[in-house]
């Protein structure tokens, strides 16, 4: 029996050890190469100047030769102003990248020198950069689309077979309409139910699919108010090529689909494959790990950060055949390559985001 990647050597080529056992030096030198690909030479993040700067030893810093500004390997970056090691940021972000369903800041709290806070905003500029820099490209070949819904889950009620209370009221005083309420079907109560309307949304992915055993090679996600014929046609238009060949399940909302693009659909309700290979799995496979992340990882998702949530799950999708020392790369090159954080820098002086982030608003603000 063949071994499975994420069970080999050559997928474990980085390991938690490694960064304990390197010196300061080469933690430093290690941030170097991933922001500049360079040892020797540094861009000034003031002027932009590209040359061998003046170099400040003790505290590992650079003087431009052409601007005269001091700056540090973190200048205007995602870590920029940090109180912790470089050290320590490593490791974060090797936790984050080998934790395969999401990490809980709560958890990072305790796997290292940072408060529960502080943690939650490191994931937050990790989501970020991750958010900022997505290739969102139009996509081409096959691509599977689908919807998941996700928050605004009603609670359930303290009793198997709860009457609302309302519904009995109204029919001791003989203003019951004969109607059923939504929420009477749940044996819950109207409030309950109206903050299911409110905080739910529906993560909208978009994955391109490689050869065939591959899976798929780059995904798009977008957060929606409703999986709609409207919002369908506008991430088509967005984010798939013209020659595109899409595949969906058998919701109305892609009766349109066909007017723009090749377009096949499979009936959930008989068969999750066609005989002729139609499927949509790989969405569906998306969904899955989010959904792991909602009940095992967040026990719970909120709407304000759901697009930042949506788009780490499409990057560890996507990165899901890379070995841990190419993901660790990759995850702190965007970092120190992506500027400033618009969204958690000066988080603790109360600067929050506070809005989310839907497709209406345009995904391609977030990111530009």
């Amino acid at each position: 029996m063949a071994q499975h990647f994420l069970s080999s050597s050559t997928y474990r080529d980085f390991t938690i050890d490694m960064i304990y056992g390197m010196s300061d030096k080469d933690i430093h030198d290690l941030f170097c190469r991933l922001r500049w690909g360079s040892q020797t030479h540094q861009a000034c993040p003031g002027c932009g100047a590209w040359d061998n700067h003046y170099v400040l030893p003790n505290r590992q810093q650079w003087r431009c030769k052409a601007c005269r500004r001091q700056f540090s390997v973190t200048s205007a970056t995602m870590f920029a102003s940090h109180k912790k090691s470089l050290r320590t940021i490593a490791i974060l972000a090797f936790y984050f990248v080998t934790s395969v369903k999401g990490v809980a800041g709560v958890h990072l709290c305790r796997l290292s020198n940072y408060s529960n806070k502080g943690a939650n905003i490191m994931i937050g500029k990790f989501r970020e950069a991750l958010m900022r820099s997505q290739d969102l490209r139009p996509l081409a070949g096959t691509v599977h689309i689908d919807g998941g819904y996700f928050g605004g889950k009603p609670r359930k009620p303290n009793r198997r077979g709860r009457r609302n209370n309302q519904l009995i009221a109204d029919r001791i005083s003989g203003n019951a309409t004969g109607r059923r309420k939504p929420w009477h079907a749940t044996g819950t109560t109207r409030s309950n139910w109206e903050r299911r309307v409110k905080d739910r949304r529906v993560v909208m992915t978009l994955r391109e699919t490689g050869d065939i055993g591959k899976g798929a090679v780059r995904s798009i996600s977008v957060v929606a108010l409703a999986e709609s014929g409207p919002v369908v046609t506008e991430l088509i238009r967005r984010y798939v090529s013209p020659c595109a060949t899409i595949m969906t399940d058998e919701n109305t909302a892609y009766a349109m689909v066909s007017a723009t693009n090749d377009h096949f659909t499979v009936n959930h309700q008989v068969e999750w494959s066609t005989p002729e290979g139609v499927n949509e799995n790989q969405a569906e496979s998306y969904f899955s790990r989010l959904r792991r992340w909602e009940y095992g990882i967040g026990h719970g998702i909120r709407k304000t950060y759901l697009a930042d949530l949506s788009c780490e799950m499409a990057w560890r999708e996507d990165v899901r055949r890379r070995t841990i020392g190419q993901k660790f790369e990759e995850l702190l090159t965007k970092g120190l390559t992506t500027g400033y954080s618009r969204w958690w820098r000066g988080y603790y002086q109360g600067k929050h985001r506070g809005t989310e982030i839907l497709m209406n608003e345009g995904l391609d603000q977030a990111t530009s």
